[in-house]
């Protein structure tokens, strides 16, 4: 909501009364300090003293008549010359003793002339603002997570609430993935709900849902433990139950199951308080939930039914669960069961996370958990560090874990590949086999978290002489991992040894366009020949694909803010001229320049995610990248706007 914003005036009257007030305060201070005699605490006529333009010698404060209020005009300052609230000036005049002289008009101020200053005050520029509302449950985040809380300053919040429940489920971006759950923990402002907008809590609810399906659990459960006691709706209540289950934090949604499950009595309710009696091991109470859920002639869930019985200590197998829920995970857990093969395949991300980090029967789940969890970006790459060293090898499967990887690719061989990796003393070896599994990573589509995964083993090693050789894998996986600091020493290796080795010079053109999109100025520096070199080896590389791969990589460069020369585009004019691109509406795109444009911030971040949708980089074309990577830097993202142009262009094959 715009307003402009007022400005107050100290009325005339109110000063002078201060004023009145502080003298009558301080004189009996001031005689005592005088030794008896009275302090004259205004110049007599003549005494002058240095008077201003405008001013005039007044007389003493108890010589003054009490005035009216006068009126004060717009753009005045109190106290300026210019304040025409302020009592006019007054000359002294004879008067008989102990009669008060009276008021009498004031000359008129000398004119202005150019030799002497002016006192008078510019008149202030009205200011317009945009002014929201107090904080509220709508407003409730965690700030140190987030954006600014005027990030919705400026958007109305029906379109604020529309580009919230818009956003994709899942970014296919690790840079926009973070983007997304940062604007979903911001503590914003918004304005109070209209009466089609939902009751207060609504647009909470539309974040923490939307956090739930990406699977962010760590922010969901710091978002919903900022709710004040007893202010959380059905749909707040249902989400920190499923929360604190996948959680392992049973006893707290057991409680939510008590206090929410008597207000609400859906299927949902009836199902947590089942769950909770049969973690309790009360047998009737149990038995008398499923005859109630039998009754309301609810479709059965035969996995929730096996899971219950096998809880309540009955012999039951349970050979697949193609979509696992909170409810189901709590309970496979407490009747110690290996979870079905399925699970992984058909999980949500808030499960696939709860069983990449759970404690379950069998390693081999959560390692393909975490697997599929750090290719979505929802799992960190240390979870399936820990789980792959923890995996059993012998002597001999770590002696022959690069022959194992390169014939079959499955979760054993990757964890022994990445234990003899990280256990391997000597660093050729250990450089062959990080070498080993980014190639394999390459070939199958799972670089990105591969090199993610290996990251932190590349960090720790320097790029001596011997190593020249492992230099640009390096390198390229830091980049790709967003690593730059760590990938400095490696490119500084490569560029040192490029005077003198022409695959080293080969290697620097490949490597250099990714440094100047990170921003990494210490290393490279702008220079309009290497540009030109770079995109020359891309175009001879690959005849065929490469004028296309060569202006991707220049919108790229464009888009992070690189100066590319304006001339650059002339030689590409024979190509072809139409391209068949799927593109988002035209409303998304002309809806994102403006917010853009005038600067609102929120808005911009959600329209660029829906913009960037659910697809992999690799799949979104180069009009809207480009496109998307201007507005991130618009908005005040210029490090998240430069990672993303780094992750495109690494996932289009650079």
């Amino acid at each position: 909501m715009t307003v402009s914003r007022t400005r107050t005036v100290l009325p005339a009257a109110a000063l002078a009364l201060g004023l009145l007030t502080a003298t009558a305060i301080c004189a009996p201070a001031a005689l005592a300090q005088s030794g008896g005699q009275p302090l004259r605490l205004f110049p007599l006529p003549g005494q002058g003293g240095n008077q201003g333009a405008g001013q005039e010698n007044r007389p003493p404060a108890a010589e003054q008549q009490p005035s009216q209020t006068p009126q004060t005009l717009p753009g005045t300052l109190p106290g300026a010359a210019t304040d025409r609230s302020a009592p006019a000036p007054t000359a002294p005049s004879q008067s008989a003793p102990g009669q008060i002289a009276p008021v009498r008009p004031a000359p008129a101020a000398p004119a202005q002339t150019d030799s002497a200053p002016s006192l008078r005050v510019p008149m202030p520029v009205p200011v317009s603002s945009n002014v929201l509302a107090a904080p509220s449950l709508d407003s409730l985040g965690i700030a140190e997570r987030g954006f600014g809380q005027d990030i919705w300053n400026g958007t109305p919040r029906a379109v604020a609430q529309r580009l919230l429940e818009s956003l994709p489920e899942l970014p296919g971006s690790h840079a926009l993935y973070t983007l997304q759950r940062r604007l979903l923990v911001s503590a914003a402002l918004l304005p109070p709900p209209g009466p089609e907008e939902g009751p207060e809590g609504t647009v909470l609810t539309i974040r923490a849902q939307a956090l739930r399906e990406m699977g962010a659990l760590d922010d969901l459960s710091a978002l919903l433990a900022s709710l004040p006691r007893n202010a959380g709706s059905e749909g707040l209540s249902r989400l920190s139950l499923q929360t604190d289950l996948l959680r392992g934090k049973d006893d707290a949604a057991c409680a939510t199951a008590r206090n929410a499950g008597s207000t609400y009595g859906g299927v949902f309710w009836r199902r947590a308080q089942i769950v909770c009696d049969a973690l309790a091991r009360e047998t009737g109470r149990v038995d008398l939930g499923m005859t109630v859920l039998r009754e309301m002639n609810v479709p059965e869930d035969r996995a929730f039914t096996r899971l219950v019985d096998a809880v309540m200590g009955h012999s039951v197998v349970l050979d697949s669960l193609p979509a696992p829920t909170a409810l189901h995970l709590a309970l496979l857990k407490a009747a110690n069961m290996p979870v079905p093969a399925d699970a992984v395949a058909g999980a949500p991300p808030t499960a696939l996370v709860a069983l990449a980090e759970g404690d379950y029967a069998a390693a081999e789940i959560s390692i393909a958990a975490a697997e599929r969890g750090l290719a979505l970006g929802i799992v960190s790459a240390d979870r399936l560090a820990a789980l792959y060293t923890a995996y059993p090898a012998t002597p001999a499967q770590l002696a022959g874990a690069i022959a194992a990887a390169e014939k079959r690719s499955d979760s054993a061989s990757r964890a022994h590949l990445f234990r003899l990796a990280s256990e391997e003393s000597l660093p050729l070896a250990k450089a062959e086999a990080i070498a080993t599994a980014l190639r394999i990573a390459r070939d199958d589509g799972s670089y990105m978290a591969t090199a993610r995964l290996y990251a932190g083993l590349i960090a720790g090693m320097q790029p001596t002489g011997e190593m020249i050789w492992f230099a640009e894998p390096a390198a390229h996986a830091l980049y790709a991992a967003n690593r730059p600091e760590d990938a400095r020493p490696w490119l500084l290796a490569i560029r040192d040894r490029g005077r003198f080795d022409e695959m080293a010079a080969t290697a620097w053109l490949r490597l250099w366009p990714l440094a100047r999109l990170v921003g990494d100025d210490t290393v490279t520096v702008w220079e309009d020949m290497a540009l030109e070199a770079s995109l020359n080896a891309l175009m001879t590389a690959q005849p065929n694909e490469g004028p296309a791969r060569a202006a991707l990589l220049a919108a790229l460069l464009d888009a992070a803010g690189e100066p590319i020369p304006s001339t650059l585009w002339r030689g590409w004019l024979d190509g072809p001229y139409i391209q068949a691109t799927a593109l988002p509406s035209p409303t998304i795109w002309f809806a994102l320049e403006n917010a853009a444009a005038e600067a609102r911030i929120g808005e911009t971040l959600a329209l660029v995610l829906i913009a960037g949708g659910s697809d992999p980089l690799g799949q979104i074309d180069i009009v809207p990248l480009r496109r998307i990577i201007q507005a991130m830097r618009q908005a005040d993202q210029p490090k998240a706007a430069r990672q993303l142009a780094l992750e495109a262009a690494i996932a289009h094959g650079f």
